[in-house]
């Protein structure tokens, strides 16, 4: 019994040298007009039970992003926050030698807008445990600054962090140093008005505020906790007091 036996074709084959060449030439032409979408990838996340508020706050998340490493390498790390003072991010921009790392401020403020944040808080560590900032960290921290007020981005600190401690530009009034003679007097005119309504406050409407403003230390941090927060969120200090005072009674 003969098997079935299936004819076959040969197909053909054009082949056009001058179809190739036009294909290599357009991929050439399209080269010039492609663009790549920019991508901010969320590769690990981290508990944080609570809002940065402080510089301590700031320095307690920032010693455990860079962990180890603090005392063999310097790290810059950027806290990204919302208009409610949240952590809605962290970037570890970059990893340098022994006492120093490069910083790139177009990539600072760039993934700053990308992710819609309101304040930031830039962060350094010097492995060898010395906390004084140098003229390199202050310019930096300056050209930083710059490049987030055009977008309305708060710097609200920038903190040098070592294993035993830390130093912070907004507790010991670094920032202010770095306006022009308009936001100086800005500045200003904020803080004589938290003083007038510091002034309205008293043992029986708000006690814990009292409590606090009755120390020299004690009115300076707070004076610079609210200043953070109008920075954030926009509010006046006449509604960030009562807000600052309800939440203190609630610890």
């Amino acid at each position: 019994m003969a098997d079935y036996s299936i004819p076959t074709n040969t197909p053909l084959f054009v082949y056009d040298a001058d179809l190739d060449e036009l294909n290599k030439n357009i991929r050439e032409i399209e080269k010039e007009f492609r663009v790549k979408e920019i991508d901010i990838t969320f590769r690990e996340e981290r508990l944080i039970f609570s809002s940065i508020r402080s510089s301590g706050d700031a320095y307690n998340f920032i010693k455990e992003v860079i962990a180890d490493g603090l005392e063999i390498q310097e790290h810059f790390v950027v806290l990204y926050l919302n208009h409610a003072n949240k952590l809605i991010g962290y970037y570890k921009h970059t990893k340098g030698t022994i006492n120093s790392t490069q910083v790139d401020v177009e990539l600072v403020v760039a993934a700053g807008l990308k992710i819609l944040a309101k304040a930031v808080i830039l962060s350094h560590n010097h492995p060898s445990g010395n906390t004084t900032p140098s003229d390199a960290d202050k310019s930096i921290t300056k050209k930083i600054r710059d490049g987030f007020k055009y977008f309305d981005v708060a710097v609200l600190d920038h903190i040098i962090a070592t294993r035993n401690g830390y130093y912070s530009f907004a507790d010991e009034g670094e920032l202010s140093g770095f306006g022009s003679k308009e936001s100086d007097n800005l500045e200003k005119q904020l803080r004589d008005e938290i003083l007038l309504q510091l002034k309205k406050v008293t043992r029986a409407n708000s006690p814990h505020i009292w409590e606090r403003i009755q120390t020299k230390e004690g009115y300076r941090i707070l004076e610079e906790q609210i200043i953070r927060r109008v920075l954030a969120q926009q509010i006046v200090p006449a509604a960030i007091i009562p807000q600052m005072e309800c939440e203190m009674d609630e610890v």
